[in-house]
């Protein structure tokens, strides 16, 4: 049975659809752990579960300590930003902008934000990772409920504007009346779940299971370079750079050596290399060189005609003719030479692109794969998109494991320190008596002034939390404003 809540969508941004079919499945799996053929998985699931408890309350502590990180570092890097002298100036008819070096902060949390922090076009793969992960969070209430023979009211998933999310709904009543340390196992097995698959994952990436799966229609040529999987299409690259080229080498360093080395070259402020120079004869006015040999001698002349030779490389200027010098460019010029290898017709064309301009902007622009389809039907761009879901789908499970064990309201964290609270204040406040005390039952042995004060700890630690929060978005929204 499949209906929605209220019978209609509460508003055009909140869908909810819950359905009762899997009660049945539900009612079927508890009665069979609580039989004695399965009471060793039973036991099994309990310490699964106990394991999980502690590694929940762990990461409720964690994740408190990174949003206070986070604050800190971005009321550092906003002060710094906000305080810094205006270094920009005019001359005449052309605004020379001089750029401030900022201290690099590095900030505990980074949202995604599809658009802004991460490409737009990742938006689907960011929003099927959250589904999945919010399934995996929810079975986790839906098995511990199970051992503990709590029925199933009813499974569904709602899409509150684009982001989808799962529920599980349990009687509450029922879930009030167990123990602490069952409650704190239904309520932190969500969070568990999503920390066990990201934990399964980083296996997987460590053990490479995923490259092998690829390699059924792809094959590795990292030993020749990497291939073009996709280039923007405004991009002045695109006429140049054609999907499955391959990219042998960027300026003299040959890209077969690492599988990172494309990142590292375009990303990090590293030298140019420059293995060998060029033989020219006399200079003109363009783009300024240096002597291979020398960086005192300086020379100008037209970068296109010498970077894009393939041949006429020298060593030292002994290497060239009697009017020749052996020359590379300066250090400052933003010149990057991409040697491209694409097959034509059964013969190989080799030829240079240059590129003007911060070699970041190559890295933004082209993706590049060590993985080529073995058939032309199969895209070469896959492989791309199977390495950014896996990654989107480490980083869904990781940040539910976190965030909903904060004990904001709303979410699993605000239970579990309610259960936290309880089991402390019962342990250090509990006074051992023969007389039965009606109203102790029923407060679960708390007297009326551990009751307040457990009240008011837990009050304060959620203000506190999001208060937290609240000042880590601000600061955020801030900070990108100034930038």
């Amino acid at each position: 049975m499949i209906s929605l809540a209220a019978g209609i969508p509460r508003s055009l941004f909140h869908l909810r659809v819950q359905t009762r079919a899997f009660n049945a499945h539900h009612d079927t799996f508890s009665l069979r752990l609580a039989s004695r053929n399965y009471l060793r998985t039973r036991k099994f699931l309990l310490m699964f579960y106990d394991t999980g408890s502690v590694l929940v309350i762990f990461g409720m502590f964690t994740a408190v300590v990174m949003l206070v990180w986070t604050m800190v570092s971005l009321l550092s890097s906003t002060f710094l930003r906000v305080t810094a002298p205006d270094t920009s100036t005019s001359l005449l008819k052309r605004a020379v902008g001089v750029a401030t070096a900022y201290p690099r902060v590095t900030h505990a949390v980074n949202p995604i934000i599809p658009g802004l922090t991460v490409p737009l076009k990742h938006l689907p793969l960011i929003l099927l990772s959250l589904c999945i992960s919010q399934i995996v969070h929810e079975s986790g209430h839906a098995i511990t409920a199970a051992i503990h023979r709590i029925p199933m009211l009813a499974a569904g998933a709602s899409i509150t504007f684009m982001f989808p999310a799962a529920f599980v709904t349990l009687p509450s009543a029922r879930v009030e009346e167990l123990s602490s340390l069952d409650r704190l196992r239904v309520i932190t097995s969500g969070c568990f779940h999503n920390l066990t698959l990201w934990l399964i994952l980083l296996a997987a990436a460590w053990s490479g299971i995923g490259q092998r799966m690829l390699l059924v229609g792809y094959e590795d040529v990292s030993a020749r370079g990497l291939v073009v999987a996709h280039v923007e299409a405004d991009s002045p690259l695109s006429m140049h750079l054609p999907v499955g080229a391959f990219l042998t080498a960027l300026d003299d360093l040959p890209l077969k050596s690492s599988r990172d080395a494309w990142s590292t070259y375009l990303l990090e402020p590293t030298p140019t290399t420059y293995i060998q120079g060029w033989c020219v004869d006399t200079a003109s006015s363009s783009s300024c060189f240096v002597s291979f040999e020398s960086k005192m001698e300086e020379y100008c002349t037209n970068p296109v005609a010498i970077l894009s030779q393939i041949r006429n490389r020298c060593d030292s200027s002994t290497s060239c003719l009697e009017s020749q010098l052996c020359i590379k460019p300066r250090g400052d010029q933003d010149i990057l030479r991409i040697t491209v290898n694409h097959e034509r017709a059964g013969t190989e064309d080799e030829r240079i692109v240059l590129w003007s301009g911060p070699r970041y902007e190559v890295w933004e622009q082209v993706q590049t794969t060590h993985l080529a389809p073995r058939f032309g039907i199969i895209p070469s761009g896959l492989p791309l998109i199977f390495a950014d879901f896996f990654q989107y789908l480490k980083l869904t499970n990781l940040s539910l494991y976190l965030l909903n064990s904060l004990p904001l309201p709303a979410l699993d964290g605000s239970q579990l320190l309610i259960i936290l609270l309880e089991m402390v204040f019962t342990r250090w406040f509990h006074t051992p008596s023969t007389i039965l005390d009606i109203e102790a039952l029923r407060t679960r042995g708390t007297r009326p002034y551990q009751r307040r004060m457990q009240h008011v700890l837990q009050t304060f630690i959620m203000i506190g939390t999001c208060t937290l929060l609240g000042s880590c978005v601000m600061l955020g929204i801030i900070e990108w404003m100034i930038v």
